[in-house]
């Protein structure tokens, strides 16, 4: 079998009988793999269906077929080529091929889902009887939760900059880290944009919080719990955990955006202050825009 690459996607290529017979012997062997195929006729396929005892209009059903007892997952893109695993069900590739995006992604995965169970159990009246599982499972989010936005603010400002071509520092620090984050920002035109208002800004009060803690704090140690003097509390306010839901899904969606889409995201969409003066129709209002941003308001010229 030939081994092909395209558009960072990796493909063996079944072109003739004796690959679709070295294929079948792999499955049929126990052979451990999960891979992407690529089969230059579709009668090759098909006749890989019917060596396995599939057959091929069951198959065309769903477009996959999985079988529990031999851990055989065959399914069939609308890409163009057969993803075949012989372990049972996995990812079949990473998020992106930029490794710092892929961090900021698979954490926020994590930080959503603890932020998932923490709003479910405050909205459960058990939570407020101290010997409940509910808030015993309270007394285990608290922890994890304040780990993992750390860590998460930490990865989403390396993801950044590694976008930007930036070497981040190389520190645990956040407060380092978002400096070196805003001073990018501002260099490379990307402020007075909605990445600078809602994203990165909101952000500041998390690095200002964990900058102010005393006792030679240091965010790596939050894993092992051995920063005595942090007395940090993650305060269980559905409205709080909502806005922190929304503002890390914000965080997220402009990473994987800036990725794909690199400065033509909406989200770096230059001058900003002066389009919201522009939609603002009472002074009232206008007012209220220079009360909430007077450091943009020192970009108009």
């Amino acid at each position: 079998m030939k081994f092909i690459e395209e558009n960072e996607e990796k493909y063996w290529v079944i072109s003739n009988r004796n690959d679709l017979e070295e294929i079948f012997a792999d499955i049929d062997g126990g052979e451990q793999f999960a891979c992407k195929f690529r089969f230059v006729e579709r009668q090759l396929f098909i006749s890989l269906l019917k060596k396995l005892g599939i057959k091929n209009k069951q198959f065309a059903e769903t477009y996959y077929h999985y079988d529990s007892v031999k851990k055989l997952h065959i399914s069939e893109s609308q890409f163009g080529y057969v993803w075949i695993s012989t372990v049972g069900l996995v990812a079949s590739r990473k998020s992106t091929s930029n490794r710092a995006v892929n961090s900021c992604m698979n954490q926020y995965v994590v930080i959503s889902l603890l932020l998932e169970n923490a709003i479910k159990v405050i909205e459960d009246e058990k939570v407020y009887d101290m010997d409940s599982y509910q808030f015993e499972l309270l007394n285990n989010l608290s922890p994890a939760i304040y780990q993992n936005v750390v860590f998460y603010i930490e990865v989403f400002c390396k993801a950044y900059l590694s976008l930007t071509q930036t070497v981040p520092p190389h520190t645990h620090s956040l407060s380092l880290i978002y400096q070196k984050t805003v001073e990018v920002m501002t260099s490379k035109n990307h402020d007075d944009s909605l990445f600078q208002v809602i994203v990165l800004e909101p952000l500041y009060r998390f690095v200002d919080h964990v900058r102010n803690i005393p006792g030679g704090f240091r965010e790596h140690f939050i894993k092992y719990d051995d920063n005595p003097q942090d007395d940090t509390a993650i305060l269980f306010d559905l409205v709080g955990l909502n806005e922190l839901e929304n503002l890390l899904t914000l965080s997220e969606d402009f990473i994987v955006d800036y990725y794909y889409r690199g400065d033509d995201t909406h989200y770096l969409k230059s001058n900003l202050f002066q389009r919201l003066l522009k939609k603002a129709d009472t002074e009232d209002k206008k007012k209220r825009i220079y009360s909430l941003y007077p450091h943009l308001a020192t970009k108009i010229k």
